[in-house]
C-alpha cells in the first residue's frame, strides 16, 4: 500500500516582500493624504500629525522591502532587520490599542486591530521563508 502525502505549495518569499512593499507604499501615501480624516474617523485624541508621520515612515520601509524582494539572496542582517521592523510594528499596534482603547471609535479600533493582524500574517509568511532568503 502506498501512502501519498500532500504538501501545500511554498510561497516564494520574494513575493511576500514585494507585496509588503506595495502595500506599505500604498498605506504610506494614504496616511499622508488622509491623516486628518482618518484621525477623526479613528476617534482618538492623537494629532493628525501622528498618522502623517507614520505614513512618511512607511515610504522608506516600502523601499527597503522592495530592495529585499529584488535581491536573490539578501544577507541575514537585512532579513533580521526586516523581521524586527515587523515585530516592532505589531508591538506598537498593541501599545496603541491598549493606550487608546477608551477613545477609539469602533471603526478606529477595527482598523488598528486589522492592520496589526495583517502585519502579523506578513511576518509569519516572512518567517516561513526566511531560510530560503538568506
Amino acid at each position: 500500500m502506498t501512502t501519498q502525502t500532500q504538501t501545500l505549495p511554498r510561497l516564494d518569499p520574494h513575493l511576500v516582500y514585494g507585496v509588503d512593499a506595495g502595500v506599505s507604499a500604498a498605506m504610506g501615501i494614504a496616511l499622508l493624504v488622509m491623516a486628518e480624516p482618518l484621525t477623526r474617523l479613528a476617534g482618538w485624541d492623537m494629532p493628525a500629525g501622528f498618522l502623517w508621520t507614520i505614513g512618511l515612515l512607511l515610504l522608506p520601509w516600502a523601499a527597503f522591502n522592495a530592495m529585499v524582494a529584488r535581491m536573490p539572496r539578501p544577507g541575514r542582517a537585512m532579513i533580521r532587520a526586516n523581521l524586527t521592523g515587523d515585530i516592532a510594528w505589531i508591538a506598537g499596534s498593541i501599545a496603541l490599542i491598549v493606550l487608546n482603547a477608551s477613545s477609539l471609535s469602533s471603526i478606529g479600533l477595527a482598523l488598528l486591530v486589522g492592520q496589526g493582524v495583517a502585519v502579523a500574517g506578513v511576518l509569519a509568511l516572512k518567517l516561513a521563508g526566511a531560510r530560503d532568503m538568506a
